[in-house]
């Protein structure tokens, strides 16, 4: 009975389905049991891979394994393609899940050649995104060339049973290993901007040739709006339309939606109203702030709190004294609307959300506050913010309140 009990015993065998399988059996180890399937994630597969393949190639000159180096170069060069294949085949099923590039109906194969003219073929209308494809192209070149299909640096022998790399007699592990440490920062850089880039599709401000990221950079490129009929626009104009590829009409059309957008705007040094909020509201809001969060001068001889000091407890009892005025004055100032839009303000700057989603933010605010219905509780969650200054100032100059978040700064 006790030999039952042990690891991989009875009892083990009726609550682990995998008791007896070498490689999937249930070890209770914390430090070593790594997360697969349901577990896992789609990119561990693409990082995986060239992980692999550049701890491979660095594993045979740190332990010179100069004996291994025939038959390792091969999992190398393989786990290389794979990762690229992987990275690929994301990129090409996300954006076209989010409708961003055509489906050709391509079935899934092996042809990476096939799925990188695909993407580059697609004018996806991101500068960073079609800079990264098109820097992928040596190394698609190089691997496509060498193994069209995944076969030649897998089996000895092809389907036509021809002999696998015929072309090639040696590869250098050097140039290997170095040209896999750029391989890794291209995939990196094609999977995240992905993402990325179809996040910022969903804020709504791009045009069919510039992303969002575009937008911004040229709105960085342009001179401020007053002086747009000088002839430093027009110089800066020409450099936007070269650098980007845009044609007039094109570049008209950034500029309309440029326009459009808070966060552009302001960098522009366009002026925007705030929806529900006046600059004297916040700057009242900011004042009672301040009674609980005054300007502290740097004090080097300055040991800390003493927290035997007697007096610290009346400066308690003062300030839950000075939090409830503070409290009952911004209540009586803010309507609901003014308070959701302040709640809005805090967190579009503290999560760097898009300025385009601000007035959402409001909506789904003032929706949670009336649910609750207890504005203190939620004007003091704001209160004992001790970044609410920096935060706020920094959402008012990123849609538009220029002006306001100058004043802040002297705050």
């Amino acid at each position: 009975m006790v030999e039952e009990n042990k690891p991989g015993g009875k009892d083990a065998d009726e609550t682990d389905p995998y008791a007896n399988d070498p490689f999937f059996k249930r070890i209770f180890d914390g430090q070593w049991n790594a997360c697969i399937g349901r577990q896992g994630h789609e990119e561990n597969y693409i990082d995986g891979y060239i992980e692999a393949a550049i701890e491979l190639a660095d594993a045979i000159f740190e332990k010179q394994l100069i004996g291994k180096r025939d038959t390792l170069v091969l999992p190398i060069l393989y786990n290389a393609r794979h990762a690229i294949e992987l990275t690929l085949k994301f990129a090409t099923e996300h954006l076209i899940k989010a409708s961003l590039i055509k489906d050709d109906g391509r079935k899934l194969s092996h042809n990476i050649k096939a799925y990188w003219d695909h993407l580059h073929n697609s004018a996806i209308g991101d500068e960073k995104l079609s800079q990264t494809i098109a820097a992928l192209k040596p190394y698609i070149d190089s691997l496509s060339q060498i193994d069209s299909d995944g076969q030649e640096l897998r089996y000895h022998r092809k389907r036509d049973d021809d002999p696998s790399l015929a072309e090639h007699a040696v590869a250098n592990l050097r140039l290997i290993r170095d040209s896999l440490r750029e391989l890794e920062k291209l995939i990196s850089a094609l999977k995240y901007r992905t993402m990325d880039f179809i996040d910022e599709r969903a804020a709504g401000s791009y045009t069919n040739r510039c992303s969002r990221t575009d937008l911004l950079a040229i709105t960085r490129i342009l001179p401020r709006r007053d002086s747009w009929n000088s002839n430093v626009f027009d110089q800066q104009k020409v450099v936007v339309k070269e650098h980007y590829g845009l044609s007039n009409k094109q570049f008209s059309i950034a500029l309309d939606r440029i326009q459009e957008n808070r966060e552009m705007r302001s960098v522009l040094g366009m002026e925007s109203n705030l929806l529900h909020l006046t600059d004297d509201n916040i700057v009242s809001v900011v004042e009672q702030w301040r009674r609980l969060h005054p300007v502290r001068e740097q004090d080097e001889d300055d040991l800390g709190l003493d927290y035997f000091d007697t007096r610290r407890f009346e400066a308690m009892k003062e300030e839950a004294g000075i939090r409830q005025e503070m409290l009952t004055a911004i209540e009586a100032r803010l309507s609901p609307e003014a308070l959701a839009e302040l709640e809005a303000m805090f967190y579009l700057e503290r999560d760097r959300v898009f300025a385009e989603y601000h007035e959402s933010m409001i909506a789904r605010a003032l929706k949670e506050h009336a649910a609750a219905k207890d504005p203190k509780s939620e004007i003091l969650h704001l209160m004992e913010k001790t970044n609410f200054l920096q935060c706020v100032r920094g959402a008012a100059a990123r849609l538009g309140r220029l002006s306001l978040a100058e004043r802040l700064k002297a705050m």
